[in-house]
């Protein structure tokens, strides 16, 4: 049989067969439509927010009505206990504490630094951010106007004070890959390539590992496993299959959803190739090394570590020593970072260079391993069937 034919019949098995084709020909385009339509509402309202106000004087009421009239927050609970509202936030009933310390009439009043503290939930940073910023907003312009009612009752002039109180605050927020602020941009492109990952990862598993474990595996197959330079057409078909819904995600697939993608479409293909490179040659060694499909479903877990590890969501450089070596074992980290760059930021090859250099180095090393198992493999087979 040919390489051409083992590199076809490898790639229609794969997608059109009952074990895997949910897999390889639904499941990608399942999760990013069920994952990305639900933030084309891009600015988040509404977040459930417990109000301490521990002065309760007529100023801080004040407050808490322009707080409570904030797009942003949703006021489930209004109290002056601090320990209340903590008891909200550890029952999720609250996401955000925003707590009014003590004399804040006092100190708003004399122009001392008020306090108003935000306390929100690590794993939940877009919704904390999101209430700091309307609360920032709003206690700013409380303390403008009354410095403003101050300056004017020491006999400034009540013009210029109007002109110094209409002067914006010197205060800019920019999320890393983010330039509209919306929650879907940040977080759609870097899950669809997690997605990516995880649909390959289980479904050369169960695919391939299906094959291995057969006793009557496809004829293609069984001829693919002659040699090891016959294997070759089926790590390409599984590449090919890898390649095409990493291309559909960050072309059609988010622009679909309004997303920015292909800003600069060389670097997007070149980070595309790379870390689909080191993604197939991964799922090939951890299914050689599984030789079946029964622990396939497993390699799924790997998918929401992998979100926290690339490095997106949370500052690489805060990590533990520990956890830094797991994170640049997984495609999705390098891959993550240089496809954002180059798909959403619009980076050229030069600034994702290095990123490229680790997706490749991660698939030359995978690759190694996989061809150690094949040889493996080849002589258990040949050995088989010369017992028999």
């Amino acid at each position: 049989m040919s390489a051409w034919r083992i590199f076809i019949e490898t790639i229609r098995t794969a997608v059109l067969s009952r074990e895997s084709f949910m897999v390889f020909a639904i499941a990608s385009l399942f999760y990013l439509v069920f994952y990305g339509m639900p933030y084309d509402n891009q600015i988040i309202v509404k977040i459930p927010t417990a109000i301490v106000d521990m002065d309760q004087s007529r100023a801080s009421h004040e407050l808490v009505e322009k707080l409570q009239s904030a797009p942003s927050i949703n006021t489930v609970l209004q109290t002056a206990d601090f320990e209340q509202a903590k008891k909200a936030f550890s029952q999720s009933k609250a996401d955000v504490i925003v707590v009014i310390a003590e004399n804040y009439a006092r100190d708003i009043q004399r122009g001392d630094q008020t306090v108003v503290t935000v306390f929100s939930n690590g794993a939940l940073p877009v919704k904390g951010r999101a209430v700091s910023a309307s609360v920032l907003t709003i206690v700013t312009e409380e303390n403008i106007t009354q410095a403003a009612t101050r300056l004017v009752g020491q006999g400034l002039n009540p013009i210029l004070v109007k002109q110094l109180a209409m002067t914006p605050a010197p205060f800019t927020s920019q999320d890393l890959f983010n330039n509209v602020a919306g929650y879907g941009y940040y977080t759609v492109p870097m899950v669809a390539i997690v997605i990516v990952q995880a649909v390959m990862l289980f479904g050369v598993g169960i695919a391939l590992g299906g094959w291995l474990s057969s006793a009557q595996p496809p004829a293609f197959f069984s001829e693919a496993m002659q040699k090891t330079r016959t294997f070759f057409p089926v790590f390409l078909g599984f590449w090919v299959i890898s390649l095409f819904w990493a291309f559909f995600i960050e072309s059609m697939g988010l622009h679909l959803l309004t997303m920015p993608t292909l800003v600069n479409p060389l670097s997007t293909i070149a980070a595309v190739l790379a870390f689909t490179f080191s993604l197939t040659s991964l799922a090939i060694f951890l299914t050689l090394w599984m030789n079946t499909n029964r622990y396939a479903a497993g390699l799924v877990l790997a998918s929401a570590p992998s979100v926290f590890l690339s490095g997106l969501v949370f500052p690489m450089e805060n990590f533990a020593a520990w956890a830094l070596p797991f994170a640049w074992i997984i495609p999705t980290t390098p891959g993550c970072q240089a496809i954002v760059l180059a798909s959403q930021e619009g980076a050229g090859l030069s600034e994702i260079a290095s990123l490229l250099s680790v997706s490749l180095a991660q698939g030359i090393i995978y690759s190694a391993l996989a061809y150690l198992l094949l040889i493996k493999r080849v002589a258990e087979r040949h050995a088989k069937a010369s017992c028999c």
